[in-house]
């Protein structure tokens, strides 16, 4: 589920709401669709799907099936140990758990977000890195985007004393 945060930057509201149907669905067509009622603000939207976020879709189906659990096409696809499907403070609670073993800081379901909306912005080869991450995100506004892609202490750090 870390590596689909990864490569798609959905939010966590949205992911605990990907059914089995939702994720076969993408991987045929390419694209995840998030649906309204897991959507902020209810606001459903459709982002492309690369190579490796249809791989996290494969592999999280397959791990679903590895736990017991059928592949029926309303339930959850990212299950709880318990049967159910998974809470959004559970996989929080995770991932504070690994952070922590790790020794990192700061890293949270959010934090994918932000990390793909800079790779965009600073690998993207798009005219419009800001609409492409705009769009990726789901955002209606660029007002909302812009809060993703402001530049690092480092980076402006870096820039002044490369104009000085």
């Amino acid at each position: 589920w870390m590596e689909l945060l990864r490569y798609t930057a959905i939010r966590v509201g949205s992911l605990v709401g990907i059914s089995v149907q939702d994720a076969r669905h993408a991987i045929a067509i390419g694209r995840l669709e998030l649906r309204s009622e897991f959507a902020k603000r209810g606001k459903g939207y459709s982002i492309p799907l690369t190579k490796k976020a249809k791989h996290a879709l494969k592999e999280l189906l397959r791990v679903r099936v590895a736990m017991g659990y059928a592949l029926e096409p309303d339930a959850p696809l990212v299950m709880s140990q318990k049967g159910k499907g998974i809470s959004i403070r559970s996989l929080q609670s995770r991932l504070r758990h690994w952070v922590d073993m790790a020794g990192l800081d700061d890293i949270t379901p959010h934090w994918f977000r932000h990390t793909l909306a800079m790779r965009i912005m600073n690998q993207s080869t798009a005219v419009n890195k800001l609409g492409v991450v705009q769009a990726a995100l789901g955002h209606t506004t660029a007002t909302a985007t812009m809060i993703y892609t402001r530049p690092s202490k480092e980076d402006i750090a870096l820039a002044m004393e490369e104009a000085s």
